[in-house]
């Protein structure tokens, strides 16, 4: 590569989100009424059933830009810059690394910081930790979270985020080509989601032990330092099929720990056109501060959340991508994702009514995505 032949990417991405969310309360054997984001409206839960805020839906528009610059043939570096919006949540970043090959461009060492500060503004702005849920009153019929700005939102929160990350790529033969990572990344500022819940209930002396007697807003910690390893192998068979198949180790200051397999193969059909198989597993270990529930009347701990995204679980993903060229230069992919998570429906220390109830929500999702590429 020389120093004039500069390499420009640029991406668009346009999500979607719909369907229902969990609160992070409790069943109840009674009905229960919970306040929206705004505090205007409310939604009700049969009994027994888990909490879901069943019109939930966003959408986030993001852009990602980076230029790479050759230094020598050897060596080059690459700058970047991010931004994404969503209608209570913007963040602006950017990037710089280099990379750098040795032993005949067989071996490429590469490292990368990157930085971004984010505002969150949450519908009838951020609440207190550990803050009663106040009652509704009143509002727009079928309210979501995403509600288009109808809403007040109070000052912006901030978080800062920092990564870095060390990168090995090693050319073992004419098929064979393996990857090793580090990871480093530190989030300060508000961290908390302000839309989830804990429930406190009636201990095991109360009168109907397990049932709600409150809900709260969760509260975790100010700052959060994750790390994780990474190694990747690529594989060429025979006739353009390949495979590719990673395994990554995470753990944070936070308790959690996590392990994850991904799994690719691409099945090349004529014409340029390929499909290729998708195939992830995961598991993680609970947040050192995450709580199903709280009881009423003991001490309220330090931080606290019953978000299931910071709860013990494993997950799976089974996923189709088709790729087709379109005309000389540019191509387009269509896939096809199937996620089903999995956790602990009861736990052993469950009370009254929860011994009987699915504390873990059912998660499933299909995700389709839709991507264009054109070839400057």
């Amino acid at each position: 590569m020389l120093k004039h032949e500069r390499i420009l990417n640029a991406k668009f991405t346009l999500d979607g989100l719909t369907g229902a969310s969990p609160n992070g309360a409790t069943p109840s054997s009674n009905v229960q009424t919970f306040t929206r984001p705004s505090g205007g409206t409310g939604y009700t839960i049969e009994p027994g059933k888990l909490p879901l805020d069943k019109t939930f839906k966003d959408s986030r528009y993001a852009f990602d830009g980076s230029l790479t610059q050759p230094i020598n043939r050897l060596t080059s570096l690459i700058f970047g810059a991010h931004l994404s919006t969503e209608h209570d949540y913007n963040s602006f970043g950017a990037n710089v690394g280099f990379t750098r090959d040795f032993n005949r461009k067989n071996t490429t060492l590469a490292a990368s910081v990157a930085a971004s500060h984010d505002i969150v503004r949450p519908i009838g702005s951020a609440p207190t930790p550990f803050a009663s849920m106040a009652a509704p009153t009143g509002g727009i019929p079928g309210e979501g979270e995403d509600d288009g700005g109808r809403h007040h939102r109070g000052p912006g929160k901030a978080k800062n985020v920092v990564d870095a990350v060390l990168s090995l790529t090693q050319v073992l033969n004419r098929r064979t080509i393996v990857r090793f990572n580090y990871s480093y990344n530190h989030s300060s500022g508000y961290l908390n989601d302000p839309y989830k819940l804990l429930s406190v209930v009636q201990g095991p002396n109360g009168t109907d032990p397990g049932e709600p007697v409150d809900y709260l807003y969760e509260s975790r910690p100010g700052s959060q330092t994750k790390h994780a390893v990474y190694a990747e192998i690529r594989r060429y068979i025979v006739k353009d099929h390949t495979f590719d198949l990673s395994y990554r180790y995470f753990w944070d200051d936070w308790g959690t720990k996590s392990k994850t397999v991904d799994f690719f193969y691409h099945l090349p059909l004529s014409g340029g056109h390929a499909l290729q198989p998708h195939v992830r597993w995961y598991r993680q270990t609970a947040a050192d501060f995450y709580h199903s529930y709280l009881l009423q009347n003991a001490p309220l701990p330090t931080h606290a959340s019953a978000d299931y995204r910071l709860a013990p679980f494993h997950a799976l993903t089974l996923g189709l991508e088709y790729l087709f060229p379109i005309a000389e230069g540019e191509h387009m992919s269509v896939s096809a994702e199937y996620y089903r998570q999995f956790g602990d429906l009861s736990p052993p220390s469950s009370l009254g009514i929860l011994s009987r109830s699915n504390l873990f929500p059912e998660m499933k999702a299909v995700m389709v995505r839709v991507g264009f590429t054109h070839d400057f």
